[in-house]
């Protein structure tokens, strides 16, 4: 049986579809501007999106290995600041050329 949502799971499913919109702006972005660096955080919204659901997958796979899980989210995480990172001090004339 489904325990009831409480407020602060409520809010990182909110955040994970928050992501979710953000990244497709993202591209959207990309799409239009061709800048690599909307690349590295349109990766870095799919990386958050993906820890969201990998924090919510014992509902699906209760006898999951917790600890292999918490290593793939300190991975993600990991990873997510660094996309973050590498967008904002990529050169502008590393895009152009």
């Amino acid at each position: 049986m489904i325990e009831e949502l409480d407020i602060a799971e409520i809010l990182k499913l909110g955040s994970g579809l928050f992501a979710l919109i953000l990244l497709f702006i993202s591209l959207l972005a990309y799409r239009r501007i061709k800048q690599k660096r909307i690349l590295f955080v349109s990766a870095a919204f799919a990386l958050y999106v993906i820890k969201i659901i990998a924090e919510h997958v014992d509902i699906f796979i209760p006898n999951l290995d917790t600890s292999l899980l918490d290593l793939l989210l300190s991975f993600i995480d990991f990873a997510i600041l660094l996309l973050f990172f590498l967008a904002v001090v990529r050169n502008e004339k590393e895009e152009h050329g």
